[in-house]
């Protein structure tokens, strides 16, 4: 760890605070760990959360933060916005200088972060190496024990707001969703083909889990999955349902509302394991060491390959889930 000893700061003293990280669905919800540790250290601080555009709801409901601002592309903007806020910390959860300079400029007074492959620790009081062989939210997490703060808690979370609840409620009512047979997600896509699951294998399971638990599927895509959903859709002899084109809020809402919920190594597949909706996580190129929910209730199927896992090997996982009593 890299500290500046001519910058020592009174932390009983902090009452304003702003986190930084400009990331995807996925990574951001991995963050919420610091989110969490820092509002149980500093109870009665403002804390604030700078995330990317279209990321705010995946934080917007959490209890822990008091605001939420979306990232500026114009700088000059950007940086009068942060200084007017009168932060005393700031907490970058990125190794991007971009970000150090920002907040520098700012004139934040106590800045915490990751060292920058170009810059080191220059700018920062307290730079923490950037251990990327680890889980996630452990080197998020790196950042705060940077300031001694112990977490209680690594696991994610993600707060779905009312408006969100009430409209996941009405849309599973249009497809009249009977409570007393399982909702069982099915999340087929991910922005790199080596990370998916064969379409077909989803089918498949998707098909046993109807006939031996009369589950109801439903079938989540992005926009970026195109006709994903539909095609595997149509492939199912179960009629399930395509939910697409909501907003994090609501796929929060319907995922929390499954019994279980089976994806490829994606962004939905962090939001599932954040809501606490039992996950069974598919992995063959990515590293589930760094990107799996190791957390209780879920489970990691990891192969060398996607082509590896077999359907049997998911079935299994999905009898175990089901089997439980405990949602």
């Amino acid at each position: 760890m890299n500290a500046n000893p001519q910058a020592q700061i009174d932390l009983e003293h902090i009452q304003r605070i702003l986190i930084l990280r400009m990331g995807p669905l996925g990574e951001t919800i991995l963050t919420t760990p610091v989110i969490r540790a820092l509002r149980i250290r500093f109870p009665n601080a403002h804390i604030a959360y700078m995330v990317a555009p279209a990321r705010e709801q995946l934080v917007s409901a959490n209890p822990y933060l008091d605001e939420v601002i979306t990232y500026d592309i114009c700088v000059p903007k950007l940086v009068y916005g942060i200084m007017k806020r009168a932060f005393q910390m700031a907490v970058v959860l990125q190794p991007t200088f971009r970000l150090v300079l920002h907040i520098f400029l700012a004139r934040i007074p106590f800045r915490v972060g990751f060292e920058t492959n170009c810059c080191s620790g220059r700018l920062l009081h307290v730079a923490v190496p950037n251990n990327t062989a680890q889980h996630e939210t452990n080197r998020y997490l790196d950042v705060v024990r940077g300031i001694g703060i112990q977490p209680d808690s690594g696991e994610p979370e993600m707060f779905v707001d009312d408006c969100a609840q009430r409209w996941a409620g009405g849309f599973l009512a249009k497809f009249r969703i009977d409570s007393n047979h399982p909702l069982i997600g099915l999340n087929p896509g991910t922005g790199s083909v080596s990370r998916r699951w064969q379409k077909e294998r989803f089918a498949e399971i998707g098909n046993l889990l109807h006939r031996d638990y009369n589950a109801q599927i439903i079938i989540t895509g992005g926009p970026r999955e195109g006709s994903l959903p539909y095609e595997l859709a149509d492939m199912m002899g179960c009629s399930p349902i395509v939910l697409t084109g909501t907003t994090p809020m609501q796929l929060g809402a319907v995922i929390q509302r499954c019994r279980l919920f089976i994806s490829n190594d994606t962004g939905p597949m962090h939001m599932s394991t954040a809501v606490k909706t039992p996950t069974i996580a598919l992995f063959g190129s990515s590293d589930p060491s760094r990107w799996g929910p190791f957390w209780n209730r879920h489970t990691i199927i990891a192969r060398n390959s996607m082509d590896e896992i077999a359907v049997n090997d998911v079935l299994l996982a999905a009898e175990k889930h089901l089997s439980t009593a405990d949602r």
